[in-house]
């Protein structure tokens, strides 16, 4: 995965039905966003994704992610 700026606009998106419907839970730079993402439920990240003008991240590539930034600082 490369490593994506952390301040990159970024959206939680989450499957809200076996139909493929998706509903937008929040909005802000990546890096908050993949903190959220974390604070989840580890049972409830699967059914959800950080979207980026660059691609998704599932929640293993936000927490790879958080661990990426955190060793270069």
């Amino acid at each position: 995965m490369q490593l994506l700026p952390m301040n990159v606009p970024a959206e939680i998106h989450r499957w809200v039905n076996k139909d493929a419907a998706d509903v937008i839970v929040a909005r802000g730079p990546l890096v908050i966003m993949a903190h959220g993402l974390m604070a989840l439920d580890p049972a409830e990240r699967g059914s959800c994704w950080i979207a980026t003008a660059a691609g998704d991240l599932s929640p293993g590539d936000a927490e790879e992610a958080l661990r990426s930034w955190s060793r270069r600082h």
